[in-house]
């Protein structure tokens, strides 16, 4: 009987094991990001998805689902295959709502084994930045319509994480700025100038959208205004008159090119060392912050942050650390409670502390996240004569990126996406 109870004991134990170390393929899988670090982004997401449809050892099942279309539609994203990576996004989408509700048997179940075995659904920043890139997809396309609806979406869907969990999270700046831009394309400049200046009221220290208030407001005949944003971003002379121009880009005959340039690497989650069933998102090296914008062997200026997702996801899990702590708790004494169940319905010591070792071992921070986004969203504006431009991006302190080509049309606006990883 004791020999039977001592097998038993070391099943629990195998088991809990293997939870441990199994609880994310994706995770695990060092072969997509090893593609999509040396710019494979194609071959990155073929790879993924050949492993999310894998039924054989090691597939990722439903638990991981949604980590493996996200991965996919950012590597098609960076692949340029736009359409196709708004087509992931949009299940990624999808099975972020499905997944939304955590039914009480699920919770229940978690209180006893891991997080890591339930269906991940995503941090919150996580979900608003599916529409983020869903918008750059459509922009970059030039479908300004389908662009505006998602950043659009980007901050309503704030408002409504906002609501549920009552936390502070502010508006996303980046998508403030890109409806802005997207309804001045589209002539629509009452909508931008109210958008430049909730991106102003975002981020106060982003420059460049003083020069856009301006230039909106001159062109809107806002006269009174003109002082104002004058003295609030300190416009020189010479910024003011080529702003004026700019007003009148259909008449001069010039074009846009908008830079968006996709920065380093996210933070990696992993086990809080002072808590370790729960997670933490720790800053990965990202020695560039800036990059240099070269246009036909000229350079025209620097990217300036807009986004900075690295603060967004370290800042969005510590407001969740005092739920998540107590419901950790919660589940050590119900853990707790199990074993010694176990331990008086056996009558074996050893197996109540078999059962005990289980639980402790499977107490496991959930360390999943998108963990191939990029440290922060930058951006840069220039005025360009119609034709071909060769656009070159020299990441301050790294290697330069793959040149690209860009057609501009009089009085529209091109857009061009760039990535850094270090």
């Amino acid at each position: 009987m004791r020999a039977r109870h001592f097998g038993l004991g070391v099943l629990l134990v195998a088991q809990a094991s293997v939870i441990v170390g199994c609880a994310s393929p994706r995770m695990r899988d060092a072969q997509a990001d090893r593609l999509f670090r040396d710019a494979k982004y194609a071959e990155a997401a073929d790879y993924l998805r050949t492993r999310m449809k894998g039924s054989g050892p090691g597939s990722p099942g439903a638990n991981d689902e949604l980590l493996y279309l996200l991965d996919a539609g950012l590597s098609l994203h960076q692949a340029g295959k736009f359409e196709e990576s708004n087509a992931f996004f949009v299940l990624a989408e999808k099975h972020v709502g499905l997944n939304d509700f955590t039914s009480l048997s699920e919770q229940a179940g978690t209180l006893v084994t891991s997080e890591n075995t339930k269906v991940y659904r995503g941090e919150d920043f996580e979900k608003v930045l599916i529409h983020v890139y869903k918008a750059m997809n459509y922009s970059l396309l030039g479908n300004f319509e389908g662009a505006l609806v998602e950043a659009r979406l980007v901050n309503r869907r704030l408002e409504q994480l906002k609501r549920e969990g009552e936390k502070p999270y502010k508006q996303n700046g980046f998508a403030r700025y890109l409806s802005a831009i997207l309804y001045e394309a589209e002539g629509e400049l009452n909508d931008a100038y109210l958008d430049y200046k909730k991106t102003y009221e975002l981020e106060p220290s982003f420059r460049s959208v003083g020069i856009d208030l301006w230039r909106v407001a001159a062109a809107l005949g806002f006269r009174e205004d003109l002082p104002r944003w004058k003295k609030a971003f300190d416009l020189t002379e010479s910024e003011m008159s080529r702003e004026s121009n700019r007003v009148l880009t259909r008449r001069t005959g010039l074009g846009e090119i908008i830079v968006i340039y996709q920065n380093g690497i996210s933070p990696m989650k992993t086990p809080d060392p002072d808590f370790p069933s729960l997670p933490r998102f720790v800053a990965r090296s990202n020695p560039v912050r800036e990059a240099e914008v070269e246009i036909d062997g000229e350079i025209k200026g620097r990217t300036l942050q807009l986004y900075d997702i690295e603060a967004t996801a370290i800042s969005n899990l510590d407001e969740k650390k005092l739920a998540m702590a107590a419901k950790r708790i919660a589940g050590r004494v119900v853990k707790a409670a199990v074993a010694e169940g176990v331990r008086r319905a056996s009558k074996n010591e050893a197996l109540g502390l078999f059962a005990e070792l289980f639980l402790v071992i499977s107490d496991q921070a959930d360390t999943r996240s998108w963990n191939l986004l990029p440290r922060d969203l930058q951006i840069f504006r220039f005025s360009a004569e119609p034709g071909e431009h060769l656009v070159r991006i020299r990441p301050v302190g790294g290697p330069e990126l793959e040149e690209k080509t860009v057609k501009v049309e009089a009085g529209k606006k091109s857009f061009l996406s760039f990535r850094f990883i270090p």
